[in-house]
């Protein structure tokens, strides 16, 4: 005799886009199969919820939401295999894009907002794995970005994602350019310091959507691939967008491109923000030091 189907855990974040989440959630009850539904009622919600789903056996826990819930998630099922001996399974994550940005979701190549077929792809498809990023004690899995791009993300409120959208991150944008930069430092060993105003990380191919920023990146070699701005005016963009768009970003007067297993990141302000997946990861302070953690995420779609 067979073993009895065990439901899949979704942990949806209703805020997401509140004024859909009655027919978000809905529409996540009549999949089939039908999945095991889990609400969150504010922020740090998906983190406990997953790390209670991992340390319960549940061989795939699935985010529902946009970036942020899925990083929430993916901090709960970390700390949830980081617990696990050696040997022993970890817990997958499943992503079911239903947020205002989903990177993550872009670079597994799922159907985009296709909720159907997002969940055919996860209870059907394969397990693989990716490497997985640790900035001081936060995991990470897609993108990073220091200075410039995580201020943007940080002056955008849950407000004006819900009103523009991925235009809200424009609005927020102008304003930010208006101030004084920070100076960077980016600390690679055996490598003098590079100093920059922006600085960009890229686990995966895609940043901020479907643009493939990091033409060279791979979520499986081992290396982070960092964009740093040297300046912040009318160049550095249009040499960003040459380098994604052209002929890569090989010996740039403007930026530099490099790619490194371990790095710090500090500034001369102090402290810069951070962002980590698309979210603000406001607890970090002073330097940051960017690692591989040690262990692999694995993923389903």
């Amino acid at each position: 005799m067979s073993a009895p189907f065990m439901p899949i855990p979704v942990i949806l974040n209703p805020a997401a886009r509140s004024t859909k989440a009655a027919a978000l959630e809905e529409a996540l009850r009549a999949l089939s199969p039908a999945p095991e539904l889990h609400l969150t009622k504010g922020p740090g919600d998906a983190t406990v919820i997953a790390e209670n789903l991992a340390d319960a056996g549940h061989e795939l826990v699935v985010s529902a939401g946009g970036d942020g819930t899925m990083n929430e998630v993916l901090q709960g099922l970390c700390r949830a295999n980081a617990r696990r001996k050696p040997g022993e399974k970890h817990t997958a994550l499943g992503v079911l894009p239903l947020g205002t940005m989903n990177v993550f979701s872009v670079e597994l190549k799922l159907p985009g907002k296709d909720i159907s077929e997002c969940w055919r792809r996860i209870t059907t498809g394969t397990r693989s794995e990716v490497d997985l990023w640790m900035a001081n004690d936060h995991y990470f899995v897609q993108l990073g970005g220091v200075g410039l791009d995580a201020q943007i993300v940080q002056e955008t409120s849950w407000e004006a994602k819900k009103k523009f959208g991925p235009l809200s991150y424009v609005m927020s944008a102008v304003n930010v350019l208006l101030r004084p930069p920070p100076t960077l430092s980016v600390q690679i060993d055996g490598r003098a310091p590079l100093l920059g105003t922006v600085v960009l990380l890229g686990n995966g191919k895609h940043y901020g959507g479907p643009f493939p920023l990091f033409r060279d990146a791979s979520n499986t070699d081992g290396k982070l691939d960092l964009i740093i701005f040297r300046g912040l005016g009318g160049m550095e963009f249009l040499q960003l967008l040459r380098g994604m768009l052209l002929d890569g970003y090989q010996a740039c007067e403007y930026l530099d491109y490099v790619q490194a297993e371990q790095f710090t990141v500090t500034s001369d302000a102090g402290d810069a923000p951070v962002e980590l997946d698309g979210e603000l990861a406001s607890h970090l302070s002073g330097p940051v030091a960017f690692r591989r953690a040690p262990f692999q995420l694995g993923v389903v779609a």
